[in-house]
């Protein structure tokens, strides 16, 4: 009788273990979002996805769903709690109002210009007529450039993108002549030596400082000693080399070291 009554009470505790949520994901499996960007991401892989199910697995969180969404609906659903997870998100104060974010690897926005544009400094490009910038919706840049496109704006000189490559399908057709990218998008598309000649790459900001992509944790489905332990986890994994690794995976040796030479915080 008492073997029978400490059996069940065993059988009992494994249970209530069992279904005690886990302080790193406490509302269950992950719903994560990811958006179209360069070799972060594009049809399933990328190194942002797989820098989250290394940090899932290391965390013992499943993932009940990895969904491609546009970049302003995935803030829209990490605001309502309606994703858990989003990646290569730039903190900015109101982001930081619904989510947590945490850096992974920095890197800098460069200028490409259509070959109608013989211009080669920022003052002369803006007196250009032909001069039309391309950004793509949602999208922020270094405070310097964000302010940079807002004046374009006022002009009427700004066309907004719905995607990357709707973005370089419309510089490649002189839709528009500017745009701001970085190298881990648009490495992709300059591998084609045509295009590669025909499109210059420019530093017009060279004062501008590297920004931060950081993976962004729902505030509505993550408590800050939660979201913490990804934030942990995730300076371990710059620590060994994991993050390094996992970017040399889908990007040159050269340009991962660049992406992880400054300290993550």
């Amino acid at each position: 009788m008492r073997r029978n009554i400490c059996l069940a009470l065993a059988l009992l505790f494994a249970t209530v273990c069992q279904a005690a949520p886990n302080p790193a994901c406490p509302n269950g499996p992950l719903r994560v979002g990811f958006y179209k960007f360069g070799a972060a991401y594009r049809m399933g892989q990328g190194y942002d996805v797989d820098m989250v199910r290394e940090l899932a697995r290391r965390l013992h969180c499943q993932i009940a769903s990895e969904t491609e969404l546009p970049r302003l609906r995935a803030l829209k659903m990490l605001a309502s709690g309606q994703i858990d997870i989003g990646t290569s998100t730039l903190a900015t104060p109101d982001r930081l109002a619904y989510a947590w974010i945490y850096p992974y690897n920095h890197t800098k926005n460069m200028v490409l210009l259509h070959p109608s544009l013989k211009e080669r400094t920022l003052p002369d490009l803006l007196n250009d007529p032909a001069l039309r910038w391309g950004m793509v919706r949602g999208y922020r840049h270094s405070p310097e450039q964000d302010q940079f496109l807002g004046q374009l704006d006022a002009q009427r000189r700004l066309v907004v993108a719905d995607d990357e490559d709707d973005l370089y399908r419309m510089l490649n057709d002189g839709i528009v002549t500017a745009a701001f990218a970085l190298p881990g998008s648009y490495g992709r598309w300059l591998r084609d030596p045509l295009l590669a000649k025909r499109i210059a790459v420019l530093d017009l900001f060279p004062a501008s400082t590297p920004i931060a992509s950081g993976m962004a944790l729902s505030k509505v489905r993550f408590s800050r000693q939660a979201a913490e332990r990804w934030h942990q986890e995730l300076l371990k994994m710059d620590q060994d080399g994991s993050l390094l690794g996992i970017l040399r995976r889908y990007i040159s040796d050269g340009a991962a070291k660049q992406m992880m030479q400054l300290p993550l915080d």
